[in-house]
C-alpha cells in the first residue's frame, strides 16, 4: 500500500456501510438484474444501519398525538419496585429496555407475567369445559328421540358453491393467528403491552369458549357438514381417560363432533385477531387490511365448506365484538374513576365537572335518560385484575404498595369541587 493513502476509504471498520455491502454482496448472484440488486442492497443497508428510521416507514403518522409512538411504560415510575400482591412479592412490571442479563430474567419475574400465566391457565380450563359440553351435546343428540339428522336448510349454503376440503379453514385460521402473534411481537413498544394484549385475548377467548359450550349444549342442531352424523364411539362408550384424549384431538382440530355448531369457534378466533389489530395496532392501515382480508376469506370458507351454519358465523361475529367492546369499556371506565376521582359513572361525573350550573345532572339525564346505567363495580374490579390495571395503577403510584387508592393523589370529588366554587359572603 502506498504511503499517504487514505485508509478510511478502504478500511471496512471505518466505513460500516461498505462492510455491510461487502457482507451481502452475494445477493448480486441471486439477483442478476443490477437495478433489483442495487435496490435490495440499499433496502437491507437501511434496515441494518438505521433500524429506527426504517421502522418509521411502517408506523402510523398519528402515534405521537395519541401517546403511542414510544413506550408508554416510561411514565410508570414505580414499575421496577418490588411489591407484594396476595402473598407473592415481585417487581411490578417487566423492564422497558433490555440493557443487561438481569433484565432478561426480569421480563418473566414480575406481576405482569404472573398474571398472564393465570390467564393462560384460565384459557386452558375454559377450553376443556367447552369441549366437555360438546361431548354432552353429542351424547344427548345420539340418545334422544328419533329426529331428522340431515343438515338444515341455510340461505348462504344454498347461495355459495360447495368446497370439499375443510382443511382450508384451519390453514386460514392458523395464518390469522401467526400473523397476529408475529405482528404484535414486533410492533409492540414494550413487554408490558405485549403481556396486556395476550391477557385480554386469553380472558375473552376463555369466556367465549364457556359461553359457546352453554349454547351448543342447550340447543342441539344437526351437523352442517355430515349427513346422518354419528358421534364418535369414544364419546358414547369411552372411558374417562379415552374421552380426555379425545378432547385433546378436538382441540387440536384432528377430530370432529356432530353438534359442535352454535356458535362458530373458528369465526370467534379470527374475529378476536381482527379486534386485536383494530384496537392495538401501531402500524399503517394496510397491515391491518391484510389481516382483515385473510380473516374474511376464512369466514367465507367456513360457509363454502359447510363447516358451520350461517347463524353460527353471524352470532360469533356479534358475540366476539360485543365481548371485546364491553371489556375495553370497563377498563376505560376504571381508568377514568381512579385517575380523576370520579365516584359514580364517569360520564355523569364529567357532566357535573365541566358544566358549572345546577342543572348539569338534569342536562345529562335529558340527553341520555339512564337513571340507573348498566355496569357493576364488582365486574369493573374483576376486569381490572384480569387486565393488570391494578398493577399499572400501583406503578403510577395511584395505588400504594398495599393496593389502596391514595387519597392524596385522588382528585377532589364532585361534592368537594362544588363546595370549593361557593364564594363566602363578606
Amino acid at each position: 500500500m502506498k504511503s499517504g493513502q487514505d485508509h478510511s476509504s478502504s478500511n471496512p471498520f471505518v466505513d460500516p456501510e461498505k462492510t455491510l455491502l461487502c457482507d451481502i454482496s452475494y445477493l448480486k448472484d441471486i439477483f442478476p438484474d443490477p437495478q433489483c440488486s442495487f435496490s435490495l442492497l440499499r433496502l437491507l443497508s437501511m434496515m441494518m444501519l438505521h433500524p429506527k428510521r426504517f421502522l418509521k416507514l411502517f408506523l402510523a403518522d398519528n402515534l405521537h398525538d395519541i401517546g403511542a409512538k414510544k413506550s408508554p411504560a416510561y411514565v410508570a415510575i414505580s414499575a421496577p419496585e418490588k411489591q407484594t400482591i396476595g402473598f407473592i412479592s415481585l417487581r411490578l412490571a417487566p423492564p422497558v429496555k433490555i440493557r443487561r442479563l438481569q433484565d432478561v430474567r426480569d421480563i418473566f419475574l414480575n406481576h405482569e407475567f404472573l398474571r398472564l400465566l393465570m390467564l393462560v391457565a384460565w384459557l386452558v380450563l375454559c377450553g376443556f369445559i367447552e369441549t366437555f359440553m360438546a361431548q354432552l351435546s353429542d351424547i344427548r343428540y345420539h340418545a334422544g328421540p328419533a329426529i331428522s339428522k340431515h343438515p338444515l336448510r341455510d340461505l348462504l349454503h344454498d347461495a355459495f358453491p360447495l368446497v370439499a376440503d375443510t382443511q382450508i379453514v384451519n390453514y386460514l385460521l392458523t395464518t390469522t393467528i401467526v400473523y397476529t402473534v408475529a405482528g404484535f411481537a414486533i410492533q409492540s413498544p414494550d413487554w408490558t403491552t405485549r403481556f396486556m394484549i395476550l391477557r385480554r385475548w386469553a380472558f375473552i377467548m376463555g369466556f367465549i369458549y364457556v359461553f359457546r359450550g352453554i349454547t351448543l349444549l342447550v340447543t342441539t342442531l344437526p351437523s352442517s357438514l355430515i349427513d346422518e352424523c354419528r358421534p364418535p364411539e369414544i364419546e358414547l362408550t369411552g372411558t374417562v381417560a379415552q374421552r380426555f384424549g379425545f378432547i385433546m384431538e378436538v382441540i387440536g382440530g384432528t377430530a370432529l363432533t356432530c353438534t359442535d355448531n352454535i356458535f362458530s369457534g373458528h369465526t370467534s378466533m379470527m374475529m378476536s385477531c381482527c379486534m386485536i389489530w383494530r384496537v392495538h395496532s401501531r402500524l399503517r392501515r394496510p397491515f391491518s387490511w391484510m389481516l382483515y382480508s385473510v380473516a374474511t376469506a376464512g369466514i367465507l370458507m367456513i360457509l363454502f365448506t359447510r363447516f358451520h351454519y350461517s347463524i353460527d358465523v353471524v352470532l360469533a361475529i356479534y358475540i366476539t365484538y360485543t365481548a371485546w367492546d364491553t371489556y375495553l369499556r370497563y377498563i376505560q371506565e376504571a381508568s377514568m374513576r381512579y385517575m380523576f376521582g370520579f365516584t359514580n359513572h364517569s360520564t355523569f361525573d364529567l357532566f357535573n365537572t365541566q358544566i358549572h350550573t345546577a342543572d348539569a345532572a338534569r342536562m345529562y339525564e335529558y340527553l341520555n335518560w339512564q337513571p340507573h346505567p348498566l355496569g357493576k363495580k364488582w365486574m369493573m374490579w374483576f376486569f381490572m385484575y384480569v387486565d393488570g390495571l391494578d398493577i399499572r395503577l400501583r406503578a403510577l403510584r395511584v395505588f400504594d404498595e398495599h393496593g389502596v387508592w391514595q387519597q392524596k393523589n385522588k382528585p377532589a370529588s364532585m361534592t368537594e369541587k362544588k363546595h370549593s366554587t361557593i364564594q363566602p359572603i363578606v
